[in-house]
């Protein structure tokens, strides 16, 4: 992850992005799966579930990536610290003890599509996507390894999918990412279309979930 400029995280694209898809945001958030889950209603099962459905997620999401690596407009927040399929697959050996993982339900699959039918020539759409998984993991992410711990005796050492090695704070971290986003080198028509990726990926996680119920 690159050097970026000192401007304030809260201001201009960065902002924008948080305000306009907020309702999509809360959507996904607050779907009855998740909340369920994260309020010890579920089981272990149901844990191990949302990540099997992740591996088949950040499998696409990861290999997209390849296809941008040189994409100017990504070029402050592409780093494989953030990479989360190696934690996931060694999360899901220790969870199902050697069983091979679920199939992609059709709303995963849906997902995956989405993004491995990005166009070479639209980085900013893929950045949506980047923004939208990282982010949640280093703040959502991170209550879900907690409340798993919790209510579904998830030892610690099952929780990669939740660390990320070399990123120890994660604010400071996330504020970098949020003041790349505002100096990327963004055409208008480009940031347009961020938003709506991200409404489509917001969206697309809730069916994800909705698939779980």
């Amino acid at each position: 992850m690159t050097a970026v400029d000192s401007r304030p995280a809260d201001t201009a694209f960065a902002a924008r992005v948080k305000t306009e898809t907020q309702d999509a945001h809360d959507e996904a958030e607050h779907s009855a799966f998740m909340g369920e889950l994260l309020g010890g209603k579920l089981d272990r099962r149901a844990y191990v579930a949302l990540l099997e459905q992740y591996l088949h997620l950040y499998r696409a999401l990861e290999a997209t990536e390849r296809r941008f690596v040189d994409a100017p407009e990504l070029a402050g927040v592409l780093d494989t610290r953030l990479d989360r399929v190696e934690s996931l697959e060694a999360d899901l050996a220790d969870l199902l003890e050697g069983a091979a993982p679920a199939e992609p339900t059709q709303a995963t699959q849906e997902y995956v599509d989405r993004l491995t039918a990005l166009p070479d020539g639209a980085p900013e759409r893929y950045f949506a996507h980047h923004y939208l998984r990282y982010l949640g993991d280093l703040s959502g992410g991170q209550v879900i390894g907690r409340l798993a711990a919790r209510h579904y005796d998830i030892p610690k050492e099952s929780l990669r999918t939740w660390r990320f090695d070399g990123i120890e704070k994660h604010k400071p971290y996330k504020d970098q990412y949020r003041a790349a986003l505002d100096s990327a080198p963004l055409t208008d028509a480009q940031r347009d279309a961020f938003i709506d990726e991200a409404q489509e990926g917001f969206l697309l996680a809730k069916r994800l979930f909705d698939s779980l119920a």
